[in-house]
């Protein structure tokens, strides 16, 4: 009997054992997530609870993993609440996530730190890097162009790495010293070219616009702050993701230059005697096209490859980029090579070690045409001799002869190696609650070896017998930080208070030779000891700075906020009398759609204001900058011998400090219609004081002026962004984002004053109380002399003269009559993107929107009264052709006797970016065990509409790069590919 009863209970325990089993067992389980519009949701994070196993949703929301019935999944999405779902018997989950309060419990960085973004009170806008995805760039600066209101990035000159950026935020506050914004990369400051960073690797930008969010970087947040987070790797399998992309440059907006014979005609009409050369092309017909000659297509390889994933303790990513491009400037190239290692290691429930770290090899080896020759040269010349190697001299002038394609026959090698390192040890203090330590360490060190030789095959070197120069840089910044962070909620109270003590140091040095006259050009930049004359300079500079904050949010009840901010800044470069500067801002937010009585509204989701106060400085002076100085200048003494002498060339000041912005800042965020319709409202007021300006001193100090903190600009201005849904519904979804900014920087004293005390202008350097700081000043155009007359306020004149305008109604032409002719910085910026999804295509357009700029045409100045260069083709006055636009062709200064510059608006309208997009089934991708592929087609600068007629209406926003490389068409073939 009792054999029976064990027997019993063995075979009950087995099938109960089998029945666990059975129940522990993995199964297969698909699903789908789609958003509450019913929209597929790609990118979706599926991890089986407490454990590494997990996956992505596809381009269509689909997913699939092993997972047993006792599983609990955690499905989360940027802007979505976290669900958590228990497997039990499905086999199949659809799955509706839902938006939380219109992406306002997002975290986003804001220095130091991340904040919900509902808690934000500054003005603090997000670049999601689905957007910098959607415009794939060479350079993260042209990526970000028009993607924000108050942000206005402005592309000087057409190069293969993208570098040649101006970038502002807010417009300019400082009249002499640096107006761009600081870059912070992964928690540490950032130098040089954004362009050696790789844009794949950016997982997220934050730009920080008011006082309020900038004070935290105090000293160097005057002119906004761009934050730059790198990717980073999350819970779940490994995951690897490859991109190619393909591009194809072409030159365009090329100016209508005068051909062969229209030059020479015009020369021979102004009664100038022609050279041989050019009696030998005209007669042969040549013309010459030299910026055709010097440009061509560019082609740009772009190759990606990344690695990423984790577990509850460790999360990685891992890269890999390389670039090669080619400008459409001939012989200029530019390669990329990046390794990226981020990783996030829990060494300790409440320790976690995080490394941020790039290598780069950048290699920018080869000359690039000189565009500055091309448009200039006469389309006579000749570029290449019988045997098919460049000329030396292009025509007999003498002087305007150098071959603006000589640069392509220098010998030049140009590396830099940059290594970047970022790493945080962050402590979670054991039993208090919300308290933590973080050592943050930054490390970055660049080495560039610039090497150029200059043959006999070219003009500057047959004259010195060879010419080179070997240029060696090394920089090198370390950082070290100590952040205390302490978050907590009580009740209805929540607070985040943050401390920071840290020390940054930058030290470069350069060791530069240059060195001519060599026996022959075999051995290139490679025997600077066999040179006859040998100049050696070098040089090293260092800074330091040493800084402490605190910052303090509190809400209550996450309707109303508060931050105070402190921060004291010292930098080794000010006085000794002014090395530390203390910078406070304050502000306040009220959360409105989170008081009762819009809890209910199906209207209005979110509507938040914003106001805030504070004070950020400018420390744009040079090391040394208030050190007096020596120069050299060598003399010979009376047996004929060479002595080094010095004099004074600069004078020192010791009160030499910070340049002080303080500004007022109100702004609206808002959501409406269930996240159909978001945006926001900035409107703001800033004072710049003490600007670091020279101010010019009596001769008898032995140097002509001295830097000082003298002068003071106001700006005002008014920010607008707002996206919308405007259909979703049928598989069909069309979505706008537009962005209108206005800023208004106005000078209002440069510490010159008149006998009275009265602030006055500084006519000399072009400042004017109550104007922009960059504007145009010069005679006023006032049409064409149409016959002779006499006793005009020009004196006596020929049909054909230009006419001034006599401004002042003096009677007399003299520089009392010069005139404020428009501003050199925009008026309004603007972008406007449309974008189409139909299935599984997509279609978007970007127009990028500019005013208010007036500038000066090089291509049309007068003062070549001899026809060396050539010009832009302009329509003479003649008698027959009385117009009212140019002036006659004469060989004499009288047409322009005081040299007047013509001026046209450089507003312009351009549709910068067409993207096509295709994303293939899931269905047809798993068989190949496919996450997600994608094909995409990416056309810039399709078409621009502008009345400026010389080179690109944008390059001309800059002085100086009006003969610049062309701005290009670029078509862009790629593909992205995740498994």
């Amino acid at each position: 009997m009792m054999k029976k009863q064990l027997f019993f209970k063995l075979t009950c325990l087995f099938f109960i054992l089998l029945s666990f089993s059975g129940y522990a067992q993995n199964k297969n389980i698909t699903g789908n997530v789609k958003g509450e519009d019913g929209m597929p949701l790609p990118g979706v994070s599926i991890l089986v609870k407490g454990t590494t196993t997990g996956t992505m949703t596809d381009f269509d929301g689909n997913f699939a993993l092993k997972a047993s019935p006792q599983s609990v999944l955690v499905i989360s999405y940027v802007g979505m609440e976290t669900q958590e779902v228990l497997v039990g018997a499905k086999t199949n989950l659809n799955l509706v996530m839902k938006s939380s309060q219109i992406g306002l419990d997002e975290v986003i960085v804001v220095g130091y730190g991340t904040q919900k973004k509902s808690d934000v009170t500054g003005s603090v806008v997000s670049v999601s890097p689905e957007t910098l995805e959607a415009r794939p760039r060479v350079s993260v600066e042209q990526m970000l162009q028009g993607t924000m209101a108050g942000m206005n990035i402005t592309v000087n000159a057409s190069n293969a790495e993208g570098s040649s950026n101006t970038m502002l935020i807010r417009g300019q506050n400082s009249i002499t010293a640096k107006n761009s914004p600081l870059i912070i990369l992964d928690g540490i400051p950032y130098a040089g070219n954004l362009s050696e960073i790789n844009p794949k690797d950016i997982g997220s930008i934050e730009v920080l616009k008011d006082a309020s969010a900038a004070a935290i970087y105090g000293s160097r947040g005057s002119n906004g702050v761009i934050l730059i987070t790198s990717k980073k790797g999350k819970d779940g399998s490994m995951t690897v993701n490859y991109s190619a992309t393909s591009a194809f440059n072409a030159p365009i907006n090329i100016p209508s230059l005068m051909s062969g014979k229209t030059f020479y005609d015009t020369k021979i009409e102004r009664g100038l005697s022609t050279s041989q050369v050019e009696d030998e092309g005209y007669d042969s017909g040549r013309n010459t096209n030299w910026v055709d000659l010097a440009t061509r297509t560019g082609v740009t390889l772009q190759h990606d490859l990344s690695f990423s994933g984790g577990s509850e303790k460790t999360r990685y990513y891992v890269s890999l980029g390389y670039l090669n491009s080619e400008g459409t400037a001939i012989g200029n190239d530019f390669k990329r090579y990046t390794l990226r290692i981020n990783l996030d290691h829990k060494l300790l429930p409440w320790m976690t070690f995080n490394t941020s770290t790039q290598y780069g090899y950048y290699d920018r080896s080869g000359v690039g045409s000189s565009f500055s020759d091309a448009f200039s040269m006469t389309p006579l010349g000749v570029p290449f001799n019988e045997d098919g190697s460049q000329t030396l001299e292009t025509w007999d002038d003498g002087v305007y002869v150098t071959n603006p394609l000589a640069p392509l026959l220098y010998d030049n090698c140009d590396k830099t190696r940059r290594f970047t390192s970022n790493n945080s040890m962050l402590i979670d203090v054991p039993f208090i609650k919300g308290l933590s330590y973080k050592l943050n360490t930054g490390y970055d060190y660049r080495s560039r070896l610039a090497q150029t030789y200059r043959g006999r095959n070219t003009r500057t070197g047959l004259g010195v017998g060879g010419s080179s120069d070997s240029d060696n840089r090394y920089n090198e910044d370390w950082l070290v930080e100590n952040i205390i962070s302490y978050k907590n909620t009580f009740g209805k109270h929540s607070i985040f208070l943050t401390g920071l003590y840290s020390a940054q140091s930058e030290w470069a040095e350069n060791h530069d030779v240059h060195a001519e006259g060599f026996p022959n050009d075999v051995m290139s930049f490679y025997q600077a000891n066999k040179a006859s004359l040998i100049e050696p300079d070098d040089t090293f500079i260092k800074s330091t700075h040493l800084s402490q904050m605190l910052r303090a949010n509190y809400a209550f009840d996450s309707r109303y906020l508060l931050t105070l901010t402190a921060r004291r800044d010292g930098y080794s470069a000010f006085g000794t009398d002014s090395k530390f500067g203390v910078f406070p801002s304050a502000a306040v937010g009220w959360n409105i759609s989170n008081e009762k009585f819009l809890e209910n509204s199906n209207t209005i989701n979110n509507l938040k204001l914003r106001l805030s106060y504070g004070e950020v400085g400018n420390e744009s002076v040079d090391p040394y900058s208030t050190l007096p100085t020596l120069a050299s200048a060598d003399y010979v003494d009376a047996n004929d011998g060479t002595l080094f002498g010095f004099y004074p060339s600069k004078l020192g000041d010791p009160t030499l400090g910070w340049e002080t912005t303080t500004s007022f800042n109100a702004g609206l965020d808002f959501g409406l219609f269930k996240n159909r319709i978001k945006g926001l409202i900035d409107v703001y007021k800033s004072k710049t004081t003490d600007l670091l300006l020279n101010k010019t001193i009596t001769p008898i100090n032995g140097v002509p002026n001295i830097t000082q903190n003298i002068g003071e600009t106001s700006n005002s201005g008014i920010e607008f962004q707002i996206s919308s849904v405007n259909i979703n519904k049928n598989d069909f979804k069309w979505s706008t984002d537009f962005n209108i900014a206005h800023y208004n920087t106005k000078i209002v004293n440069v510490g010159l004053t008149d006998a009275d005390g009265n602030y006055i202008d500084d006519v000399g350097s072009k400042w004017f109380i109550g104007q922009p700081i960059s504007v145009n000043f010069d005679y006023v155009f006032d049409g064409i002399y149409q016959q002779d007359e006499t006793g005009t306020p020009q004196g006596d004149v020929d049909a054909g003269d230009i006419r001034y305008l006599d401004a002042d109604e003096s009677g007399t032409i003299d520089p009392g009559d010069k005139q404020i002719i428009g501003r050199k910085i925009p008026d309004f910026v603007a972008g406007l993107t449309n974008t189409f999804e139909y299935k599984n295509w997509s279609l978007s357009f970007f127009l990028n929107m500019v005013s208010g700029i007036t500038q000066s045409n090089a291509l049309l100045a007068t003062q070549d009264i001899d026809m060396r260069q050539n010009r832009y083709n302009v329509t003479f006055w003649t008698p027959d052709n009385q117009s009212n636009s140019y002036p006659r062709n004469d060989r004499t200064a009288s047409v322009n006797p005081r040299a007047m510059q013509f001026y046209r608006s450089t507003d312009f309208i351009r549709l910068q970016d067409v993207t096509l997009n295709y994303r293939f089934p899931s269905e047809a991708l798993k068989k190949l065990k496919i996450n997600s592929l994608e094909l995409f087609t990416n056309i810039k600068n399709l078409y621009t509409s502008t009345d400026w007629i010389g080179l690109d209406p944008e390059f001309s926003n800059t002085d100086g790069q009006q003969t610049a490389a062309p701005q290009t068409t670029t078509i862009l073939l790629g593909l992205k590919i995740r498994i």
